[in-house]
């Protein structure tokens, strides 16, 4: 299989043509829909058991997860974690 090329313009050319057969699909919500939907055509079309359609809906939910974590994450920056504190302390004196 062949590695994705996902890219801001493919983004906004899919979602160009998905607000020219919808104008309210400006709202990302129904943006999504419609690719969810999509999606779900694309698989009910498919000639195979529906226990494979199934399992393919669940591994592609589980990477549109892991997509919109690592694309969040890329939009802001990370929180300092725990480790990555320093400092010393010292009890106080009595």
């Amino acid at each position: 299989m062949s590695e994705l090329q996902l890219s801001t313009e493919l983004v906004e050319s899919v979602l160009g043509v998905i607000q020219s057969h919808d104008a309210d699909a400006q709202d990302p919500g129904l943006a999504s829909q419609y690719l969810c939907a999509i999606i779900g055509f694309l698989l009910g079309e498919q000639d195979m058991p529906t226990a494979r359609k199934e399992e393919l809906h669940k591994q592609l939910s589980a990477f549109i997860l892991h997509v919109m974590k690592d694309v969040d994450s890329q939009r802001k920056p990370a929180a300092p974690a725990a480790a990555d504190a320093f400092g010393i302390w010292k009890p106080g004196m009595s």
